[in-house]
This record gives C-alpha cells, structure tokens and sequence, in this order.
C-alpha cells in the first residue's frame, strides 16, 4: 500500500503464468519478489495479472499491455510439454524462436556436471525469441529472458519461486543498463515484526504529517510488516528523507529487525554465528515449523543443534521435564507448562538458548479462558527464562506461521538487547498481557 499517490515511471505489469497458481496449488509469491526488487527505483506495478498454461490466454494478458510498458512474465519457461511461454510471446510478438549457442553449452555443461544427459526437452529451454537477452540463471537451468518486443519491454522468468529470486539482480540491472527504469531514489527500508500494519501506521502517523513530500509503502511480509520510505526527486527530498530517519528509528525501535532486504531467520543465524551460540526448539503447536525455517539457510548446522517435537503431554513430560500435576493444574498453554518446556530443552540438547511455543491454533480446543489463538512462547538463556502470552486472530494456519514469526523474532530481540531481560515491550501489538 502506498500512501502518497502514483510513482513516476513505466507502467509495469505483471503476467504470472500457471494452472496451479488457479487452481490453489501453490501461491503467486513471485509477483511480491519483483515488486519489492524494484524498490529502490520507487516503482509501483499497475497490475498483476494470473492466468492459465493456455496460450490464448497468455496471449490475452499481452493484448492487456500496452506500448511502452514494461512487462514481467513469471512461469512457463521449463522443458516439459505445458512450458508455452517462449513459444507464445514469439507468435504473439511475430518474431523467430532461435537457439541460442551460448545458452546451449551452459545448458549442457550444467547437465554434465550431475552426471545427467541432456534430455530432447531441455533443448527448448535454449531457445531465445529474437530480440530478447538471455540472463543466466544462478539457481536452475531456464535462463531469464529480456529485451523489447512489440513496441514493449518484456522480462521473462521463471516460475520456480528460487530461480526468479536468483534471476532478479540481473534482470534490475539489465533493465536499470538499457534505461528502462526512472534513477534509483533515495530510499529507507525497515522490517519489523510483532506489530500489526495499523499499529504501525498510528505510530507513523505523526512523522507522516511532518513530512508530507515523503512518499511512504507499507506490505505485509512472512516475518511481519516492511515500510519503505522514498524521497522525491531533488536535495530537498533527500534533506527530508535524512531528518525523518531518526524519528523513525525513535518510534520504531525495537520492532526493527532489519533495515534491508535479509529475512528475519537470515539476522537471527547471522548474530547466533557472531556469538558463537548455539540453539535449540521444543515446538507444541508448530510441530517442527520453526526448526524448519531456522535451518531454511546454508550454515545453519554452525548454531542450530535441533529440537523436540513436544506435541502430546506425554512428550512434554517424558522429554522436557513438565511436571505431570503441573499440566493437570495448568493445562498444555500456560505460562509455568512454556517456562519448563524452554528450560528443559536447553538442558537436554545442551545449548546457550532455547525457544518454546505451546498454543491453541484452532479451529477447535479454544475455551473461554484461553480461545483459539492463545499461545506462549518462552525462551531460556543462559541467565534467565521469560515467557509471554499471545491471542493470534486468524484461521490455525496463519496462527501457526505467526507463532513462528513472533519465536524466532524474540530470539532476535534477546540476541541484541542481552539474557537477562525479557524481549517483549508494550508496542508488541501481536501480544496481551500475560
């Protein structure tokens, strides 16, 4: 959401290409990546179009652009027989689909190297719609595709959400080379989390009002909210940008995890390796999610020691060291079950920390005293326990990744604020008070 009107620049659409993307599949993640690439450039995308593995109505979708625009196309470019995108942008675009030699030979040097013979179907993944540069793929076998067809600028990747994240830096540039984004503008970028986008809007509210030429986005994320703030074109812009900065930081402050574009279990892992620390995870109702995202990262085995699964009571009890009348008393999401589960997972694996989560993520379980949404997440340090309590508002699987989000970003906060005192402070709009 941008909060200062249009952006100046080209129109820019998006074409996401993919049955499984209608059908619920798998979710269009690859338009948020684009979008955010091209922040620096303060460019907004006008529309985002999401179709079929059909060509007419890919073609459809390219009718809806118009000259001058600038135009992503995401899917469709790997070997298999419903791959049609190459061969549709030639046709509508009425140009020739070559083979490109030196897209063949990476192709094939990239296939010997995993001992596999190119497959016939891999060979299309070679061929280049005249007009268009091929931009090598860091992460898979279908190279990006970008160049002018049709009074357009069109920049096709792939559909595999990791191939277009590798792919998108050298797409920016080729595009930013050829002049086919305005100059990148002064920008300030902070990630947060635990804090809701109207809570953080309200925070903004007065710095919004002292600063008007400021052109201000705020979007959702996995971890939390981004806001990205950009200066108008010219120095006064730019004066604006820099008297803003600290009292955005002052309002802010600990909600901050990053101020770029590294996710929050990327700063986690890059301040456990600072320290040298070590971590493990005793999970309730996330079942393993956050070991999994914790370990998501190359290097991850250099801190993480791994967790236990405590799902039933039986586990909490036999594994962790939960008193048996203290679940009787308490129950499974209570403060005193989540400090036991912290405090026995880092004795028994042996680590510097600990996190725990135990809750109620629906739609069934939820009691007057403690409703569907009700979770706890405790962390142990080397000198101290500490436990809150949270009421998530959504449905069990948004309730569990936000379970996820707040554990891992607690842990960030005690890795930078110290072991000795609670992470959590007042502005935390994801917790109540315990």
């Amino acid at each position: 959401m941008n909060m200062s009107g249009a952006v100046a620049g080209p129109t820019v659409q998006i074409i996401a290409i993919g049955d499984e993307l209608l059908e619920g599949r798998t979710s269009d993640t690859n338009s948020r990546r684009i979008q955010q690439a091209l922040g620096a450039h303060a460019v907004q995308v006008s529309l985002i179009q999401v179709v079929p593995d059909r060509e007419e109505a890919i073609v459809r979708a390219l009718d809806r652009t118009g000259a001058g625009d600038l135009v992503f196309v995401t899917g469709g470019l790997g070997s298999t027989p419903d791959d049609l995108t190459r061969d549709v942008v030639a046709r509508w675009a009425g140009v020739d689909l070559a083979e490109d030699p030196e897209v063949k030979q990476l192709l094939q040097e990239r296939w010997k190297k995993r001992g596999i013979r190119t497959s016939p179907g891999s060979v299309r993944q070679s061929q280049v719609p005249r007009g268009m540069t091929p931009l090598p793929n860091p992460v898979g076998s279908a190279p990006g595709l970008a160049g002018g067809l049709c009074g357009r600028t069109l920049v096709m990747l792939p559909g595999v959400p990791q191939e277009l994240q590798g792919l998108l830096p050298a797409a920016v540039k080729w595009l930013d080379e050829n002049g086919h984004l305005p100059r990148p503008r002064r920008t300030l970028l902070w990630r947060t989390a635990q804090a809701s986008e109207l809570a953080l809007v309200r925070t903004c509210s007065d710095i919004k009002l002292k600063f008007p030429r400021l052109e201000w986005s705020w979007w959702l994320t996995d971890w939390g909210v981004d806001i990205r703030l950009a200066a108008p074109a010219g120095s006064a812009g730019a004066d604006d940008l820099a008297a803003a900065e600290p009292e955005i930081e002052s309002a802010l402050g600990r909600l901050i995890y990053s101020r770029r574009s590294e996710t929050l279990p990327q700063v986690v892992q890059r301040r456990m390796l600072d320290r040298k620390a070590t971590l493990a995870v005793a999970e309730s109702c996330t079942a393993g999610m956050i070991g999994a995202t914790m370990t998501d990262q190359p290097g991850s085995s250099g801190f993480f020691r791994g967790g236990i699964l405590a799902y039933a009571d039986q586990v909490k009890t036999g594994q962790l060291g939960v008193p048996e009348d203290l679940l009787r008393d308490k129950g499974a999401v209570s403060q005193e079950t989540v400090l036991y589960m912290a405090a026995g997972c880092r004795q028994r694996i042996g680590t510097d920390y600990a996190v725990a989560v135990t809750g109620i993520s629906g739609p069934e379980g939820g009691t007057e005293d403690k409703p569907v949404g009700t979770t706890w997440i405790g962390i142990a340090t080397p000198e101290s326990v500490f436990a809150r309590k949270y009421r998530f508002p959504a449905d069990r699987e948004r309730n569990r990744l936000l379970t996820v989000a707040a554990a891992v970003d607690s842990m960030r906060r005690v890795l930078e604020l110290g072991d000795g005192d609670p992470p959590w402070q007042a502005a935390d709009s994801w917790c109540r008070p315990s």
